[in-house]
């Protein structure tokens, strides 16, 4: 069940990014469609002195960055500025780019470390947002058939998997992130955070065994 409400809520999370809305839709992996030798053709481009070129993998794979980034820090605000300082630095890094792995994978490690920077500096616990005095806005609802009683009990889980999910350390935390909210396999986990395909299975099941457990104390599984 835990599996199940972090994948509806990534999809809700992503829709709102393509839509503007908030809703559970099935949107395009673009980081499984992308080709590999084509991004290694567009790097070479870049590095040969285009820039337009670049602008091809920054709308490849934009939502998947900025969705990674608002799932780390815990809201949109710094989301799309730290997106964009994860592009920049690897669009001026690209040199260092060896192609070992995906652009998208390379780019993700980028803006993770950024993430923790920006939490070791403001020393903040992540996933926390600002309480709105009128409650959660059910004025965009993506479904026709969705009641408002309907998208304010869809929001309070969205809320208790937010809260449970501030609960687990950093290295749990992004690996379920990873792992079941961005769908990615354990080898391109494991190259993300610079540790063992292994380890990255180790610690996504442990993430997900703690949130388990918080949930339940919770009583959001019940």
């Amino acid at each position: 069940m835990v599996v199940e409400a972090l994948r509806c809520n990534s999809m809700a999370s992503r829709a709102s990014n393509e839509q503007g809305s908030t809703g559970c839709q099935v949107l395009i992996d673009a980081r499984r469609e992308s080709d590999p030798v084509d991004e290694r053709a567009i790097i070479a481009r870049c590095l040969a002195g285009e820039r337009r070129p670049y602008s091809v993998l920054v709308e490849r794979y934009k939502v998947l960055v900025h969705d990674l980034v608002s799932r780390m820090l815990g809201d949109t605000s710094d989301a799309e500025d730290i997106a964009q300082d994860a592009f920049v630095k690897a669009y001026l890094s690209l040199r260092d780019f060896r192609g070992e792995s995906r652009f998208s994978t390379w780019v993700c490690r980028i803006a993770l470390n950024r993430c923790k920077d920006v939490l070791r500096k403001q020393r903040r616990a992540p996933w926390t947002r600002p309480r709105q005095e009128d409650g959660p806005d059910v004025a965009e609802v993506p479904d026709d058939q969705e009641t408002v009683v309907d998208s304010l009990e869809r929001c309070e889980r969205e809320a208790r998997l937010h809260r449970a999910l501030a609960r687990l350390p950093v290295k749990y935390r992004e690996a379920v992130v990873l792992r079941h909210i961005e769908g990615m396999e354990f080898h391109e986990i494991g190259r993300v955070l610079a540790i063992a395909a292994g380890a990255a299975k180790v610690r996504a099941f442990r993430g997900r065994e703690m949130l388990r457990r918080i949930l339940e104390r919770d009583g959001a599984l019940r």
